[in-house]
């Protein structure tokens, strides 16, 4: 199959880009440098290469920012964009893939979400999510609307990308004695590569279009993700859990937003996915 890849240089763009080599596919990846989604002609450019598979790796995650002045863009690139893409693939028959967020959810559901909870925002980024979620199930046709959550692995090559908490969490346990954790806003952590092959499995298996919840097995808080870290690289730091209030930010977060597979085989245990990217960093 054709395959464009859009945020190629991304965290995760990067590794649907690796994978869909290995797996012997035509891929095609575009980053920033290569299109402008935003720009007037940038559908144009989709439809002259003819791709019979569409995924956008693209989003805008700076969560507190989005609260203000970020808005307009987020608009822009979470809820007006899919919408336009899922727009071509349907002209073009190619499936559409895209990535949405735990954070449509409200957190008050301690025994998490399913792939068909409604959605009910509590921040200004969870509701450009929503908007773009929205927007392609509107558009219908052939799509795959994916949701994940806490996305770690290689760092991103696109200039401006944002560091992964694991990343920041490796750096920090070696350049501080102590931590502040917070030890609420539970959800799961997803690897990179893992979710990659699993997006591969779900279109070579030409599985039902509609929407699945890809993590890595298991929830945790951020004070629990942040003492794996430190374990498994064997830092001395000190971490100590506090509470969410402990570090006011503009957007609120769910308190626990853990996304529950229910159609998919399970990936591995995040502590398992974790293991293996800290052995290779």
């Amino acid at each position: 199959m054709r395959f464009l890849i859009l945020g190629s240089q991304g965290m995760l763009g990067q590794e649907l880009v690796r994978v869909g080599h290995e797996r012997g596919h035509d891929v095609t990846g575009w980053d920033k440098t290569d299109i402008d989604l935003t720009a007037a002609g940038a559908m144009d450019k989709i439809r002259a290469a003819a791709p019979e598979l569409i995924i956008n790796a693209v989003a805008y995650n700076a969560v507190d920012d989005i609260e203000g002045e970020g808005w307009g863009t987020a608009e822009k690139i979470n809820g007006e964009l899919p919408g336009r893409l899922a727009a071509v693939a349907k002209e073009l028959d190619a499936t559409f893939v895209h990535f949405s967020s735990d954070y449509v959810f409200d957190g008050e559901n301690d025994s998490g979400y399913p792939e068909g909870a409604e959605p009910a925002p509590v921040n200004a980024y969870g509701r450009s999510k929503m908007l773009g979620e929205d927007a392609v199930q509107s558009i219908g046709g052939n799509f795959y609307l994916i949701r994940l959550s806490r996305l770690f692995g290689k760092p991103a090559a696109s200039p401006g990308a944002k560091r992964s908490f694991v990343d920041i969490m490796m750096e920090l346990g070696v350049t501080k004695e102590t931590i502040n954790l917070v030890d609420e806003e539970k959800t799961c952590a997803t690897y990179a590569p893992d979710l990659a092959a699993e997006v591969f499995a779900l279109v070579e298996a030409n599985a039902p279009f509609g929407i699945y919840h890809l993590t890595n097995i298991g929830a945790c808080t951020w004070y629990e993700f942040g003492q794996e870290i430190f374990r498994l690289t064997n830092s001395k730091i000190i971490a100590t859990p506090v509470a969410a209030s402990a570090f006011p930010r503009p957007a609120k977060r769910p308190r626990v937003s853990e996304l529950l597979n229910t159609k998919r085989p399970p990936l591995r245990p995040w502590q398992a996915a974790l293991a293996e990217y800290v052995g290779r960093s």
